[in-house]
């Protein structure tokens, strides 16, 4: 059972692939809709699994889970979100996309503004940089190896120093138990390794809300700043979290972007909403 016992599964099919879908209220398509994309992680329940039902206390949630190709392009899966809000939308929706998912979104919004009403983007990035290079090279050193190290090496890229801090051992043991050794996310770490969404990026008119995470050391948060800069309609906040802020401070998020998507352009292009440590 994916997130909650009231989430509809189903598929649709897209290109000769079998697309696994999750709708928090199937009977209001024709009502404002939240549209998921997740991150590299590997599905949609491993990304929003705190965060959708958050969502969905009150708005249509919908999301699924990308399907992998060898060699798959930024279109490859942007066809892929298109393919769900049409199948399953009816009217514009409000995307959000986290980590990989951001990117995706991003292209799709740079492409497609007429299917977005809202677009939020959250620990994305427009272009790989050499830092995550290094961090790339040492992932696919450990993934080829099969390095008993690589689960430790995730959480530990992946979550935040005060959330590690916080946690008990036991829970960190947990952590890393949880997280496996990467085969769910190779291809998606290999997509990652050439991200270059300029030119979609540029194009971007959608009202947008760009979150970046201030303790993020897959993305650092000036990768959101950049974003921000080169969206002309877009307002920035950010979360003191690390790149799993989706896990981290879910509540964070949804207070965003709830408030965000009820009234996208409320606030002016080129807002900087002040932190907020809770």
């Amino acid at each position: 059972m994916a997130f909650t016992e009231n989430v509809v599964e189903g598929e649709i099919t897209h290109d000769g692939m079998t697309i696994r879908t999750y709708d928090s209220a199937p009977h209001k398509r024709g009502e404002d809709t939240i549209v998921l994309l997740h991150g590299t992680s590997g599905s949609a329940e491993s990304t929003y699994w705190a965060l959708f039902p958050m969502l969905a206390d009150g708005r249509r949630v919908v999301a699924f889970d990308f399907v992998d190709a060898e060699g798959a392009t930024t279109e490859h899966y942007a066809a892929q979100a298109r393919a769900v809000i049409a199948a399953l939308c009816d009217g514009p929706v409000h995307l959000t996309g986290c980590s990989f998912g951001a990117v995706i979104a991003a292209h799709v919004a740079g492409t497609t503004p007429d299917i977005l009403k809202s677009l939020t983007l959250i620990a994305g990035w427009i272009k790989t940089d050499i830092h995550q290079q290094l961090r790339y090279d040492v992932w696919f050193k450990l993934h080829e190896e099969k390095s008993a190290a690589m689960p430790g090496f995730m959480v530990m890229t992946a979550f935040s120093h005060a959330f590690i801090t916080m946690r008990l051992p036991a829970e960190v043991d947990a952590l890393v138990a949880k997280i496996g050794d990467g085969s769910d996310r190779y291809s998606k770490m290999v997509f990652n390794r050439t991200v270059d969404i300029t030119e979609a990026v540029s194009n971007i008119t959608t009202p947008t809300l760009v979150i970046g995470c201030t303790q993020d050391q897959m993305v650092p948060i000036y990768h959101s700043k950049l974003l921000f800069g080169a969206i002309e309609n877009a307002r920035f906040a950010e979360v003191p979290a690390g790149h799993a802020v989706a896990h981290e401070r879910p509540s964070h998020l949804l207070m965003l972007i709830r408030d965000f998507i009820d009234e996208p352009e409320r606030d002016a292009p080129g807002t900087v909403h002040a932190p907020i440590h809770a």
